[in-house]
């Protein structure tokens, strides 16, 4: 496999055990050292960043590792979509964003949802390790780690007598103050029912329409509800030779694609379909997005 990882089209869960997962590698140093201190283990590495993935790949090929893996892919959905139940040894989150703001901290990454997810994908006695400046982030994670359950908490304040990278030699050395909390999966957890939830489908199946002619021009701008927390919007749309195109994004749950449903001519009838030059991770929406254009992106 890889070091980068295609989760659109990808075999899911990963074939991955005793894995160790860093959320947020920035520069990758961090993961990096990790993976040549344990040249046995596995390394996975969760970044929206594109500049930072593309870093991390030059380094990884320059220094000639093969057990780093990365992803560019929001930490909850690559835990729900990739990972397997129980296959995780270590969770690294350093310095991750406090979200200050209180309209902002449903956004945080220790949130009790998310924790209940890291924790099924925790060995037992598995460990999340976060390293923080920034105490109220603390306070709200060790307050919905216990709400939750199912976690031994350990925290420590840092010291210069301690393995430190040069930034937190640096910053110690200005009067701040770094902690580390760990949070031990000890047994079960209490039940999140609301847990955000894709699925993803193997063919979307191509819509076809005969005897009508598409009107894209009628769905640009336009919004539409496909569920409770489902969104869809169009952009504009493109024509060409037999082809016309539309820009879409769709949100479901959070998870957001942005794509170009494609209507071409065949014979006396046009095929709708997710366009070639768009690679999605296949879900049921898709399919919803593909019979809206041909319910209202063809004139009467």
């Amino acid at each position: 496999m890889r070091c980068l990882i295609n989760y659109k089209s990808v075999e899911k869960p990963l074939p991955f055990e005793d894995l160790t997962v860093e959320i947020g590698f920035g520069s990758g140093d961090f993961l990096i050292k990790l993976a040549k201190e344990d040249p046995k283990g596995r390394f996975l590495g969760f970044e929206l960043s594109g500049v930072a993935i593309e870093k991390l790949l030059r380094r990884v090929k320059r220094e000639g590792l093969e057990n780093i893996f990365c992803t560019r892919l929001d930490a909850y959905w690559g835990f729900y979509l990739l990972l397997k139940d129980s296959s995780v040894r270590k969770i690294y989150m350093n310095y991750p964003d406090p979200w200050f703001k209180k309209r902002d901290i449903k956004r945080r990454l220790t949130k009790r949802e998310n924790l209940y997810l890291f924790h099924r994908k925790l060995k037992e006695g598995g460990t999340i390790e976060i390293r923080t400046d920034h105490y109220p982030f603390l306070e709200f994670t060790l307050e919905e780690a216990s709400s939750l359950g199912g976690f031994s908490s350990y925290l420590e304040e840092l010291d210069t007598s301690q393995p430190l990278t040069k930034y937190e030699k640096r910053w110690l050395s200005m009067g701040k103050k770094i902690y580390r909390l760990r949070l031990v999966k000890r047994g079960k957890t209490l039940i999140i029912p609301e847990l955000r939830k894709i699925k993803e489908v193997k063919d979307l199946f191509p819509h076809k329409v005969e005897k009508r002619e598409p009107d894209l021009l009628a769905l640009e701008g336009r919004e539409y509800r496909l569920s409770e927390r489902v969104h869809l919007k169009f952009f504009s749309s493109y024509e060409g030779k037999g082809k016309k195109l539309i820009e879409a994004l769709l949100s479901e749950e959070g998870f957001v694609q942005k794509f170009f449903v494609e209507v071409r001519k065949k014979g006396n009838y046009w095929i709708i379909d997710i366009s070639p030059h768009s690679q999605v991770f296949r879900t049921e929406n898709l399919r919803k997005v593909l019979e809206l254009v041909a319910k209202e992106g063809f004139k009467p």
